[in-house]
């Protein structure tokens, strides 16, 4: 039996709206439906491939390609516009952190909720709460308010449910990526250990080091749709050449004299089309350049301006770790559902605020980017050029999408 069978499944973003009560009602059904199938924007088209027992398939692709809604969709949170999908019963997930704790209740009752939702009866749920806590680490946490925990404690308690259960299928959404490597490492270990009795693994991950060591196969997604399916060395390296070459094919050769005043220089820190352009980036957190404590604070602020006709955008902040060059925080606007622009010659100015930051002590680089709305290439990429030092000694949790994060969009 296969523990994913997915048969070109179809997945429309939530957020379509048709047009107005006025104009649908002059419309015949059949006009109505294309004007639907032109105006729709969709998460994923003709997705297909399965997973066989006990095999691990890792799913990458850029912001927005899919990833997260098939993974979603796999875990029972929603179901297919058009296609089939089949999953084996006996499954469990830890998706994007908060999708699935109620904040105001405390992490014993999720916890209880989230094992009895798992399949475990009510007393038994209630008889493992010892052990997810212990393996959680959140011993004299248990009767504090979700809404009071960092992601890294959200991400402990729902992994701790997970150690509990046997499931013949783990959904994973990149939550492991990065944080505190002890923790980590334990859940490392117990997914290897699961695996050995014959679990199937489907995880989405932007750590390519760990796709290529953990995966068996590996499903590329672009735009929704499948690019590639294979073995993950091949699919790995076609997906970083691609990424690689469609924004350097469009990046302008660097100017001489830019290579010696210190500042950004193409195809070395900064990439793109350059049609539109970030400038004025400042990366501090409480006045401090370049530098937060853990649990902190971190603000990245920018202008995007554009010479060439207006356009909406997409505007991106990762930070990478600098010892491995890991990816610890990737987020953009359209993951929030955030419109940027039109962008003009006046600029828009973009600041995205980070709140409680527990990434570990170290050494970091912050890279900024906008695309168009398709994702096909980078109009302007700033890579490794705005270093940050994360202070302090205390353990961080792990912490890979803030919740508590705000932006701030404004014409200049």
């Amino acid at each position: 039996m296969r523990a994913i069978e997915v048969n070109n499944v179809w997945k429309r973003y939530p957020h379509w709206r048709p047009g107005t009560r006025s104009v649908r009602s002059v419309l015949s059904s059949r006009m109505r439906e294309e004007r639907r199938s032109h105006d729709v924007r969709w998460a994923l088209r003709e997705v297909t491939f399965s997973l066989e027992r006990g095999r691990t398939l890792g799913v990458i692709g850029h912001n927005g390609a899919g990833k997260s809604t098939l993974l979603r969709l796999v875990s029972g949170l929603g179901r297919p516009t058009r296609g089939t999908l089949r999953v084996v019963p006996n499954s469990a997930s830890v998706l994007s952190l908060g999708d699935t704790f109620s904040l105001e209740l405390t992490g014993r009752e999720n916890a209880t909720t989230a094992a009895v939702i798992a399949g475990l009866r009510l007393a038994e749920a209630r008889a493992a709460l010892p052990a997810i806590l212990e393996f959680a680490e959140l011993e004299g946490f248990e009767d504090a308010p979700v809404r009071s925990y960092s992601d890294g404690m959200k991400l402990r308690l729902a992994f701790g449910v997970v150690a509990q259960l046997q499931p013949d299928l783990l959904v994973l959404d990149e939550v492991l990526a990065v944080g505190d490597l002890s923790f980590h490492n334990k859940c490392m270990a117990h997914i290897d250990g699961l695996r050995a009795r014959g679990t199937s693994v489907l995880l989405a991950s932007h750590d390519l080091g760990s796709v290529l060591e953990q995966c068996d196969e590996v499903l590329w997604l672009d735009h929704g749709r499948v690019r590639a399916l294979g073995r993950p060395e091949t699919v790995v390296e076609n997906y970083q050449h691609s990424m690689y070459s469609s924004t350097l094919g469009v990046t302008p050769e660097a100017d001489a004299s830019a290579q010696d005043d210190g500042g950004l220089v193409l195809r070395v820190t900064r990439f793109g089309s350059q049609q539109v352009q970030i400038e004025d980036v400042v990366v501090s957190s409480e006045g401090r350049p370049g530098e937060v404590e853990p649990g902190g604070t971190l603000d990245v602020a920018m202008t995007v301006r554009t010479r060439g006709a207006q356009e909406k955008v997409i505007v991106s902040v990762e930070i990478h770790r600098l010892d491995g060059d890991i990816p610890c925080v990737d987020l953009n606007t359209e993951l929030d559902e955030l419109e940027v622009g039109p962008v003009g010659a006046g600029g828009v100015h973009v600041a995205l605020s980070l709140d409680d930051l527990e990434l570990g002590p170290g050494e970091y680089f912050v890279n900024v980017g906008v695309y168009p709305t398709d994702w096909a290439h980078a109009y302007d990429y700033h890579w490794h050029y705005y270093p940050l030092t994360i202070r302090g000694e205390r353990k961080p949790d792990a912490v890979y999408r803030p919740q508590r994060r705000r932006w701030t969009i404004a014409q200049s």
